[in-house]
């Protein structure tokens, strides 16, 4: 039991290491522009040693963006293939986003945004990071339906549940407190209501007045 909490506490602090790493390259980016900051600038902020920095961060544009965390565990994915937890394509994909926020992830967010507008390269390597997700996401799809990558059905599907993710990230963003999964269940229930109404309107007839 010991050893489980000191590995529970190890784990804590690298995570509050990672975020202050990230947080702090983004704030003297924003301040002092980004390529004005050095790695050892960052450090001596944090209290850190450089080589301690390459252990999370290979660079400091990966820093500046922050951790790309993995898709979802590989408990999500067995439930997700085995067609969990609604039954319902999009849903699924969607529960796979379904995170509970860190305290300060939006002032995370902001921030990282703000920093990609003005730097090109960063904004290419998050495209990059969102291209990956989508392809991850149709992989995952086409193994759930059994049919091949390049079906029309994957990709659709795959990029519906991004813009889905992206919708309610920029909902949560503007409203806070309504909460995340809210806005997801909120963006998921209004594409539902395009694609499938709850009252379609009445055919016309034939020769009726127009």
């Amino acid at each position: 039991m010991h050893d489980v909490q000191e590995e529970g506490l190890r784990e804590s602090k690298k995570r509050a290491t990672r975020r202050e790493l990230s947080r702090t390259t983004r704030r003297l980016a924003l301040e002092h522009g980004y390529d004005a900051v050095t790695v050892e600038q960052v450090c001596s902020e944090v209290g850190v040693s450089v080589r301690t920095f390459h252990n999370y961060f290979a660079s400091k544009d990966e820093a500046a963006l922050g951790e790309d965390p993995p898709l979802a565990t590989s408990e999500q994915r067995a439930a997700f293939l085995a067609g969990a937890p609604h039954g319902d394509l999009l849903a699924d994909l969607l529960a796979l986003a379904d995170t509970e926020p860190e305290p300060g992830l939006q002032d995370d967010v902001a921030a990282t945004f703000a920093l990609a507008q003005r730097e090109p390269r960063l904004l290419a390597l998050w495209l990059g990071r969102v291209s990956t997700r989508e392809e991850e996401l149709r992989s995952l799809v086409a193994e759930r339906l059994g049919t091949d990558e390049d079906d029309a059905r994957c990709a659709a599907a795959a990029a519906l549940a991004m813009t889905t993710v992206r919708l309610a990230w920029t909902g949560w963003m503007a409203e806070p407190a309504t909460g995340l999964r809210a806005h997801l269940d909120l963006v998921h229930e209004q594409l539902r209501s395009l694609v499938a109404p709850a009252h379609a309107p009445a055919p016309e007839t034939a020769g009726a007045d127009r």
